[in-house]
């Protein structure tokens, strides 16, 4: 795959990532919701390392924390951590079947998790720590559905930029 994905898919899913992100859920399915945003992020990470990277990982998590009302910075924090982890890796990763990829990526959110429930407890914003992890798993296994379809969307806007 080359590394010319128009800037504009890039930008519509991670812009479909924020709003899926956001929508309302019933709690018990707001407990196991994938973290779309650090899983498009990561796609793109992954794919196409040059016009995604550490700044678009720091703008998109302060666009995530005022979406959120969370604490300035702590989206922000973590994500540009785990892009920065991710793109540290990344020749490595691409090597692995999609299974394994999804179990190795799973590290990248878990340290998003982490990371998350660290700024969380410093800020007294105490959360049931087992219900913190359930998106992690929900993560790695939405991985391979998410890639393929986001590959599918890269190679027809690569082909036809216009169909999009």
């Amino acid at each position: 795959m080359t590394d010319r994905a128009p800037r504009l898919l890039i930008i519509a899913t991670l812009a479909v990532a924020l709003v899926l992100q956001l929508v309302e859920l019933p709690y018990a399915l707001a407990l196991v919701r994938p973290l779309f945003v650090p899983l498009v992020l990561v796609y793109w990470v992954m794919v196409v390392p040059q016009p995604t990277g550490l700044f678009t990982a720091w703008i998109v998590g302060l666009l995530l924390d005022v979406l959120l009302g969370s604490v300035l910075g702590q989206h922000a924090l973590g994500l540009t951590v785990m892009v920065f982890v991710t793109l540290q890796v990344r020749g490595i990763l691409s090597l692995y079947p999609i299974w394994q990829e999804a179990l190795a990526l799973s590290g990248m959110w878990l340290l998003y998790s982490l990371i998350m429930f660290w700024v969380d407890g410093a800020t007294g914003h105490h959360a049931d720590p087992w219900l913190q992890w359930l998106p992690v798993l929900t993560t790695g296994l939405c991985w391979p559905p998410a890639f393929a379809l986001l590959n599918a969307l890269t190679r027809r806007a690569q082909h036809d930029p216009l169909a999009l």
